[in-house]
């Protein structure tokens, strides 16, 4: 099994930034997955596999150049003499709004984190978004968590690894926090320096390094270790990136060399494929369901038909229409029983895969996915499953659901495949290209 997810019941904690208030916004984000609304547990499938090749992303992270960004600012926070655990806090907000304005001078809004709120403090500062990536990636360690940190806060014991290797620290106590990255550069703070998201040569080399000795296993590991002149990511898709099939070759090959027996993940990578499709499919009938039982509710109140009301049943019947999607043989096509074997799936959503798959087999023509997939069984399977998902949230049951259907409409769900945190992902790597052979 490439990976275990457990699935969380949570509530986005918008303002409060305590470790348990950030790993449920992690999750919820991840659940929605950019805002698509993930009612039905499809995330399951994105946060399954991401999280198996692509440990310590997120998809609140932009750029590459972060990864040192957040080091530096708790950097420079300890160099400031005058630092203590009252004004912490405001030293880095104001680090934090200074490379906001700098990068906006030249990035043009281009992954700047809190760019378009400018000069409002944004929500989840940088740190927020990196800090797992920090410990992941082995560039943090301490006894301090991200909250703790500022809170212990104790500037002799926030340091540099470099610094303790060459024996330039006094220590008489452990390190609070210790940043292993180069140190803060000169610039930094410089309201007159221009600042890029593009890495320096020496930059590049250190991050890919440590990906590289982080990540020996994993697909981000073995994916820039292959990084050449002419040789990076070319697709937006990970299934469809010839450069990422490669490193799965070579991480098969590299598991094979040490007599490990595990799932293929060339076969894995090429699953989700079939798993991006397939949840596409779902969000759709869900969209769909949701949609009926508006229009029903109308009627019964005599009110007015909006004209968008039927968008979501007429995107459905569109997979048919012979145009060259191939969405529906994609999901048709999936392999459940080694997309089991790769993640993770809950029972309920285990369940509903292969109930829509079965059907989906069924339909040739649009004309029968009123009676095969807009069917009651159908559309009391969904029902059961979100409300025993979302209890306080279900659109889908017919009287409780009814006050929350109000204002539904064609702009409510974003009816669309997967990502797998692939475009955060190839990013990176390209971040990181772009820095070594540019």
């Amino acid at each position: 099994m490439l990976a275990t997810l457990a699935v969380l019941t949570s509530t986005v904690g918008w303002t409060e930034i305590s470790p348990a208030a950030l790993r449920n916004m992690r999750a919820e984000l991840e659940r929605q997955e950019k805002g698509v609304l993930d009612e039905m547990g499809v995330g399951a499938l994105h946060a399954g596999y991401a999280d198996a090749f692509f440990p310590g992303t997120s998809v609140l992270q932009t750029r590459a150049r972060y990864l040192l960004f957040v080091p530096w600012t708790y950097l420079w926070v300890a160099s400031r003499r005058h630092s203590s655990p009252e004004n912490a806090g405001d030293l880095k907000e104001s680090a934090e709004a200074w490379l906001i304005g700098r990068l906006r001078e030249t990035e043009r809004g281009n992954g700047i984190i809190g760019g378009e709120i400018y000069p409002r403090r944004p929500v989840q500062p940088p740190d927020v978004a990196y800090w797992t990536a920090l410990r992941t990636f082995r560039l943090y360690d301490g006894s301090a968590s991200r909250a703790q940190l500022l809170a212990r806060w104790d500037r002799r014991r926030i340091l540099r690894r470099e610094d303790i290797r060459r024996g330039d620290e006094d220590l008489d106590e452990a390190p609070l926090g210790c940043f292993d990255v180069p140190g803060v550069p000169t610039w930094w703070m410089n309201k007159d320096h221009e600042v890029r998201f593009s890495l320096e040569p020496e930059e590049a080399q250190f991050l890919r390094d440590r990906l590289v000795a982080s990540q020996p296993g994993c697909l981000l590991g073995i994916a820039a270790s292959l990084l050449k002149k002419n040789r990076r990511p070319t697709n937006d898709r990970l299934w469809g990136d010839a450069f990422m099939l490669d490193a799965a070759r070579k991480l098969d090959e590299r598991k094979g060399s040490h007599g490990e027996r595990m799932p293929s993940v060339v076969r894995a990578v090429e699953r989700t494929r079939g798993a991006s499709a397939i949840a596409e499919m779902v969000r759709a009938l869900y969209a769909a369901f949701v949609e009926g039982r508006r229009e029903m509710d109308l009627r019964r109140a005599g009110r007015p038909m909006p004209d968008d009301i039927f968008t979501y049943r007429n995107g459905l019947y569109e997979y048919w229409s012979g145009d060259g999607n191939t969405t529906v043989d994609e999901a048709a096509a999936l392999d459940l029983v080694g997309l089991a074997g790769d993640i993770h799936l809950p029972g309920d959503l285990r369940s509903l895969l292969e109930h829509v798959q079965s059907r989906l087999r069924a339909v040739r023509r649009a004309k029968q996915v009123d009676a095969l997939l807009l069917d009651s069984s159908t559309r009391d399977l969904f029902t059961r499953i979100e409300r025993r998902r979302k209890r306080t949230r279900a659109r889908l049951p017919e009287r409780d659901g009814l006050t929350r259907r109000e204002g539904f409409d064609s702009r409510t769900v974003k009816v669309e495949g997967l990502d797998f945190r692939y475009q955060v992902v190839r990013r990176l790597l390209l971040d990181l290209h772009g820095g070594l052979f540019s």
